[in-house]
């Protein structure tokens, strides 16, 4: 009987390593793909950025955001679109944007700056912020699914720049 139970405990292990592993994996491979997603993002508002005034100011602006984060940028965008659309529809599409893209940079903050743990036996990940032996320390459980849809809005936070800088460039 006990090396029935040892056989079992073993098996159990296995399937539990396994289920870890593959978890662990999808997470993975999700927030490789956000940082990508993130990085293009960073990329293609700068380049809308510098290009603004039809490139009037393209070296000094390039200067400018060179060391700039994604909040820098994002708070000149909002200024170049306040000077000049104000009183327009376009204010109402970027502040729904900037919005948007303030919430994507918190998020990519908190996911890219916290520790990783895997609950195998719930299909969740747990992102956790600050030192375990803080009392500020706070964790935030994900699905795959939950992960996969940050993933998404990434991806359409980037084509709702490309319609707003087509329809209504700074």
């Amino acid at each position: 009987k006990s090396v029935f139970i040892c056989e079992h405990l073993v098996l159990m292990e296995i399937k539990m390593t396994a289920e870890h592993n593959q978890l662990e994996q999808q997470a993975a491979t999700i927030l490789g793909l956000m940082l990508f997603e993130y990085s293009r993002l960073d990329m293609e508002l700068g380049l809308f950025l510098v290009w603004s005034d039809e490139g009037q100011q393209l070296e000094w602006l390039t200067k400018k955001l060179t060391n700039q984060n994604l909040s820098a940028r994002l708070r000149l965008l909002e200024k170049l679109v306040q000077e000049k659309y104000a009183g327009s529809p376009a204010v109402d599409l970027y502040a729904a944007w900037l919005n948007d893209a303030h919430a994507i940079r918190l998020l990519r903050n908190q996911l890219f700056h916290g520790r990783w743990g895997f609950i195998p036996i719930q299909q969740l990940v747990a992102n956790v912020i600050g030192l375990p032996t803080s009392p500020e320390q706070s964790e935030t459980r994900y699905s795959i699914d939950q992960l996969g849809a940050s993933l998404e809005s990434m991806r359409m936070l980037r084509v709702r720049l490309s319609d707003l800088r087509k329809k209504w460039p700074v």
